[in-house]
């Protein structure tokens, strides 16, 4: 099971997964390990359409906020499901 609260990179995986919905490419897996400038200027270059004159932080913060939903929805669920609520 996904440790949510002490695994380190399981927030950073949702942050590469979540660029999809945001970027016409998906972060890398390594990305991870990427500096924010690295990041912000992928985001840059792959800004969906509606996103392209967006400043590549607001991006990035669209993302971690899709990630950081996402990861705290995924906690619950498995907190729910295993009955730890």
């Amino acid at each position: 099971m996904i440790d949510f609260d002490h695994d380190p990179t399981t927030k950073d995986r949702l942050f590469c997964s979540m660029s999809a919905h945001f970027l016409t490419e998906q972060l890398p897996d390594d990305a991870i390990h990427w500096d924010e400038e690295q990041i912000e200027g992928f985001c840059m270059r792959h800004a969906w359409e509606p996103l392209q004159y967006h400043d590549p932080k607001d991006v990035m913060e669209m993302i971690e906020a899709a990630a950081s939903h996402a990861h705290e929805f995924f906690k619950q669920e498995v907190l729910r499901l295993t009955g730890n609520t």
